[in-house]
């Protein structure tokens, strides 16, 4: 009897810690899910338990067949369209894994997720002043006319640069970055309609759900596609319908995401080439901007769910600090909108990669003390936030003053709330167009007093 009741109690107590998130058993290593099937509808949630034997202490990896479908973090699996999905999860560094299927439905009559959402944020003021300092994944998903590619997926590391990672996002959010902008080029990835290739969509979601994984603040955009949206008149309606298409298919892609996604219209609107592509172009151009963002808007709007109360931002004239190009910048009829604009300033310490001026002289102070200034006169002051969505100081071997430049940018743009987003395009050597502070090949921040400079200061 003694012994029945010891072996019962053992029993139990083996019982009880094999339903443990992390188990601690002698008995034969391996991981078990509680659920091996599971149905949703779109929207819906649920999460999974992972049981794992044979270990003191295990670390789990997830993971989806097809995010587009079912995306997981920690365990939390979110429907995101009709289909099925695998959802496994892994003991990192082994091959032990359980998995559960997935099938999504479509939404039940009368019932949603997202339709009668209370959004987190009031105004746009009240997301721009959660954001501190941002950090730009330039180069990679925004290469384009990658015309000698045969899959045009390479078009990522078209420039030199590696597939972008889970590993990477983390790292940048984990050196004090709470804002990451994704800029995106589509042009070659949509047919003659603008229809866009469902595996380029795919695998800008994957790169998007790193973010959002993250909790980070996420900025979406249309970047190198001039060339197939020119500021013309005459062909302004075709122009127009073709863009509209394509950030309706976006839109429809991320309508459950939450509203620290935010979606860009363009990157920098010009007539590239043209006399003045650099200084605010002409009045017929600004105008067809903004009639573009007006469609802009109107198609994000039409997608429903988070995209009813999405923040949106538009640029100027290739998102130029000039007078002409901000003053004619005419904002959409839409309370929750965002002005981004690029200053890479002082020009010659900063940007011009021939200048000997590497510090951050009196008059390089002025420069940014005055676009601060004309910011808050164009845009603050009437209750329009403002975000630099491109700013950053080539590499001249002065890795000093460009600490100081960083410090003296962002610490003054803070005091207007306005958040600046580095430029990162991971090159390194000396002069003109060298950003990079973060080697995305082995995961280590080149230049980590300039990190520290930027972090700091947007505190």
């Amino acid at each position: 009897m003694k012994l029945k009741k010891i072996t019962a109690a053992f029993l139990a107590v083996l019982l009880c810690v094999c339903t443990m998130s992390v188990s601690v058993s002698a008995a034969k290593k391996s991981i078990k899910l509680d659920q091996t099937k599971v149905t949703l509808s779109v929207g819906e949630t649920c999460t999974l338990k992972p049981s794992v034997t044979g270990y003191k202490k295990a670390t789990v990896q997830w993971s989806s067949s097809d995010k587009s479908v079912a995306a997981v973090s920690k365990g939390k699996v979110t429907a995101k369209k009709e289909g099925t999905a695998t959802i496994t999860v892994k003991i990192k560094g082994t091959d032990y894994k359980a998995a559960c299927k997935v099938t999504v439905q479509k939404k039940s009559a009368g019932k949603t997720n997202t339709a009668n959402l209370k959004s987190k944020y009031k105004t746009p003021q009240d997301i721009v002043a959660q954001m501190t300092v941002g950090w730009n994944l330039g180069n990679s998903l925004d290469c384009s006319k990658c015309t000698w590619l045969t899959n045009k997926l390479d078009c990522e590391t078209a420039w030199g640069n590696p597939k972008t990672t889970k590993a990477m996002i983390s790292a940048v959010k984990k050196a004090g970055f709470n804002t990451i902008r994704i800029p995106v080029s589509w042009g070659d990835h949509i047919d003659d309609s603008g229809k866009i290739d469902k595996a380029w969509l795919d695998r800008v979601q994957e790169v998007v759900d790193y973010a959002y994984e993250d909790g980070m603040f996420i900025i979406l955009n249309v970047h190198h596609d001039n060339y197939w949206l020119p500021l013309e008149e005459e062909t302004e309606k075709e122009t127009t319908k073709k863009y509209q298409y394509v950030w309706k298919q976006i839109a429809a892609r991320f309508k459950d995401y939450d509203e620290k996604l935010l979606f860009e219209g363009r990157n920098e609107p010009r007539t590239e080439g043209s006399a003045k592509e650099w200084s605010g172009g002409t009045k017929p151009e600004r105008d067809v901007i903004n009639r573009m963002y007006e469609a802009f808007v109107s198609a994000v709007r039409a997608e429903g769910g988070y995209n009813k109360t999405r923040f949106l931002m538009v640029t100027p004239y290739a998102a130029s600090t000039s007078y002409d190009a901000m003053a004619d910048l005419k904002i959409p009829d839409d309370d929750r909108i965002i002005v981004s604009i690029h200053a890479y300033i002082p020009y010659n310490a900063a940007f011009n990669g021939n200048s000997g001026e590497k510090t951050l002289s009196d008059s390089g102070k002025r420069e940014i003390d005055t676009l601060l200034s004309n910011i808050d006169k164009m845009y603050l002051s009437k209750g329009i936030p403002v975000i630099i969505g491109e700013f950053g100081s080539v590499n001249k071997n002065n890795t000093a003053g460009r600490v100081e430049i960083a410090e003296y940018y962002v610490s003054s743009a803070k005091k207007y709330g306005v958040p600046c987003i580095w430029w990162d395009n991971n090159a390194f050597n000396v002069g003109s167009e060298n950003f990079g502070l973060f080697n995305r090949k082995n995961l280590e921040w080149v230049y980590p007093e300039i990190v520290k400079a930027l972090v700091d200061s947007a505190k």
